[in-house]
């Protein structure tokens, strides 16, 4: 039993220099992009401008959706009709399927029932598919939380900082 131990160990201590090599070269291809607690958030294809709040704090993210409809398509299928307004009043219409319903705890106590649905985001640059969850957030400063679900491994964020993302996010306004 003790030898075990000992082979065990020996394999272990070989094998750091391999999976640390590894992991070296995941960061250097892919360093996270350092951003501030607020920037600017592009959602959906046509890049609608948000104010955008980075919530380690916070699982997933959420969008202050306005007109909230859910409803059946064809019997079976739970979709959702609502709209989004930008920084600069500029409101999109979105029809989508509901890929799920989340259940949120709340700061009072007790929980409410969300639908999730996935949306294109764009920060400084980092874009991807993140899940959404629509929200009231009219009482809230910012439009857009973003959830560490869309930022792991993407996102850095500075706490004392705002607006400091580098990258640019492209966003066509012709639709």
């Amino acid at each position: 039993m003790k030898y075990l131990r000992h082979v065990l160990a020996a394999t272990a201590v070989l094998s750091l220099p391999i999976v640390s090599a590894i992991a070296d070269s995941r960061d250097r291809s892919s360093e996270p992009a350092v951003m501030g607690y607020v920037e600017n958030v592009y959602v959906g294809k046509l890049g609608l401008e948000m104010k955008g709040k980075l919530d380690t704090g916070a699982d997933s993210s959420s969008v202050f959706a306005r007109d909230v409809h859910i409803y059946n398509k064809s019997g079976k299928d739970d979709w959702v009709r609502f709209r989004l307004v930008g920084k600069n009043g500029r409101t999109v219409r979105y029809d989508q399927n509901v890929r799920r319903f989340a259940l949120i705890k709340l700061k009072t106590g007790g929980t409410i029932r969300r639908p999730v649905i996935h949306l294109p985001v764009c920060i400084g640059g980092v874009s991807g598919l993140a899940e959404v969850n629509l929200a009231d957030r009219e009482d809230f400063e910012y439009d857009f939380l973003v959830g560490r679900e869309f930022m792991a491994s993407r996102v850095l964020v500075d706490s004392s900082s705002t607006f400091i993302a580098e990258g640019s996010c492209e966003n066509d306004d012709s639709e």
